[in-house]
């Protein structure tokens, strides 16, 4: 039963993608295919891998530079009674009608878990959500998402080594050239887990990734 239920949510997202990649549709000339570049995935499959270890039933969830909200698609498709509620945030305003579609398999009736909103994720208020994901540090200005983060809350970071700041794809403006400097820049009174994937295309072509996984 469960994958059933897996085979038809990706099912669903492909539909998705090819409505979306028509070039007639409306919204295919706002949507930045490359959430779903191999990088973007394989990323997002190594948290849900790793993530999914700690977490217990029922969580608040909120993502942060959650772009189409990819995460929340994959954790719920994964499994979703562990988590009651997800809020993705973006600054972007362009980006909530294309997450609200991806998402829309949890955010109508009963099956109500996902919502969207174009906000700042360094001013939004946090509080009250047991877990915060961020893997969008590097595009961030500032750290005052983090920094306004109450103590004691579980905390998912993930960002890359990428140095490009004036790049129209990739806009690394606050990138971290090591898993050390990440864990510098978010200090932790508890760590679960800490690592690094490389991303490697060809021997001079690719990037590294590094995760945190803990409590502030």
């Amino acid at each position: 039963m469960a994958f059933f239920v897996k085979s038809a949510l990706h099912s669903y997202l492909y539909i998705i993608l090819k409505t979306l990649s028509r070039k007639k549709s409306p919204l295919n000339k706002i949507m930045n295919f490359d959430s779903f570049s191999h990088g973007q995935i394989q990323s997002k499959v190594w948290l849900c891998k790793e993530l999914e270890r700690f977490v217990h039933a029922n969580l608040k969830v909120a993502v942060l530079g959650s772009w189409y909200n990819l995460i929340a698609f994959m954790l719920l498709t994964r499994n979703q009674d562990r988590y009651q509620h997800i809020l993705g945030i973006d600054i972007d305003p362009n980006v909530k009608r294309l997450a609200d579609k991806i998402t829309e398999a949890w955010r109508i009736g009963s099956d109500y878990k996902v919502e969207n909103i174009t906000a700042d994720a360094n001013t939004y208020d946090l509080s009250g959500y047991d877990l915060i994901i961020n893997c969008s540090p590097e595009h961030m200005e500032s750290n005052a998402w983090f920094d306004n983060l109450e103590y004691g809350t579980m905390v998912c970071i993930q960002s890359s080594d990428v140095q490009t700041s004036d790049d129209d794809v990739w806009k690394c403006i606050n990138s971290n050239e090591s898993l050390e400097e990440l864990t510098l820049k978010y200090p932790l009174s508890k760590y679960l887990y800490s690592g690094e994937k490389e991303i490697r295309y060809s021997e001079d072509n690719g990037y590294k990734r590094f995760m945190l996984i803990g409590i502030k």
